[in-house]
């Protein structure tokens, strides 16, 4: 008997083509239908804006009953906020966390034991030299502990990014 995969309780046509309410968790902030619309992220609490570099960045109302928070949403290209948003959750721990890289979503590679890097001083070197000759097989069913790493790829750049997570 043929199985059909869902995408948020939808075939992958209806939910590729829009018609699926779904919101993703990013970097830059969670963004939704109305978000993708505008053009910007739902929004996220920076103490320093300018550790965004070169985003333009929308103040938002202080709410008064955090009024040391300061929410920015984050601009970014509708076409770019509406292909993440189509595009189908990756599992995590933790929540998904989409990466940018050169204003845009990066693309995701996989998951990656974090047990299954040699030791390294920096992860993002180990990450580099993993994807540069990836060894899938020696991952089988070993059991390397929960931290992980969850891998991206800039479209634009090449370069990867990533974000850890455990359970």
């Amino acid at each position: 008997m043929p199985t059909t995969i869902r995408f948020c309780d939808a075939c992958y046509q209806c939910f590729r083509g829009g018609k699926v309410d779904h919101t993703v968790d990013t970097e830059l902030g969670m963004v939704r239908v109305e978000d993708a619309r505008l053009g910007r992220t739902h929004g996220l609490p920076l103490g320093n804006p300018p550790v965004l570099g070169d985003y333009k960045l929308i103040p938002q109302p202080v709410d008064p009953n955090f009024p040391d928070e300061t929410w920015f949403h984050v601009q970014v290209d509708s076409e770019y906020l509406f292909e993440i948003i189509r595009t189908p959750d990756y599992y995590s721990w933790q929540g998904e966390r989409w990466q940018f890289c050169c204003k845009r979503p990066c693309a995701f590679l996989g998951s990656l034991p974090a047990g299954a890097l040699p030791d390294s001083e920096s992860p993002a070197d180990a990450i580099a030299d993993w994807f540069q000759a990836p060894d899938w097989d020696s991952i089988g069913n070993n059991d390397f502990g929960s931290l992980t790493y969850y891998v991206f790829q800039c479209v634009s750049c090449g370069g990867l990014r990533f974000h850890e997570d455990c359970d």
